[in-house]
């Protein structure tokens, strides 16, 4: 491949990516406020890890979500002012605060996670299981490569 095939900025994997990204994150948020729910995708990925495992520390959220330790203060500062999640001083050492679902971001998982489940079945459409893993082993090759 010579370099100016490479430069095409349409055809860049990194623009490519980062359209996708912006257009699920737009359509996403398009869902969210549709149904009537107060999120985010940004939100919806912190409550996701809280779904999966509720009461980790604001630093296992920043390593799941990539987000630094200013984004994940200010994505729970916002979660907290709209009552679904609280933050809890670790007992064993207090400098350190876990992050709990309130009962109201509890109740928000079904319909959350019925509204990604719909988008993503209309974004893979027409595309079969063999593509899909065949482009997540690819992005997660190129993710190692560049960590």
């Amino acid at each position: 491949m010579q370099l100016i095939d490479f430069v095409k900025t349409n055809e860049l994997l990194s623009v490519l990516s980062g359209q996708l990204s912006a257009s699920l994150n737009r359509h996403l948020n398009r869902k969210f406020r549709a149904a009537g729910l107060a999120i985010t995708t940004e939100q919806w990925l912190v409550l996701m890890c809280l779904w999966n495992k509720d009461g980790q520390t604001q630093q296992s959220l920043s390593e799941q979500t990539s987000k630094d330790k200013t984004s994940i203060t200010r994505l729970l500062d916002t979660l907290s002012k709209h009552g679904l999640v609280m933050r809890h001083p670790d007992p064993a050492d207090r400098r350190i605060n876990k992050i709990h679902l309130t009962q109201k971001g509890r109740e928000l998982e079904n319909s959350a996670m019925e509204i990604v489940k719909e988008s993503f079945d209309q974004a893979v459409s027409g595309i079969s299981s063999k593509e899909l893993l065949d482009a997540k082993d690819v992005i997660v090759k190129l993710l190692k490569n560049i960590i």
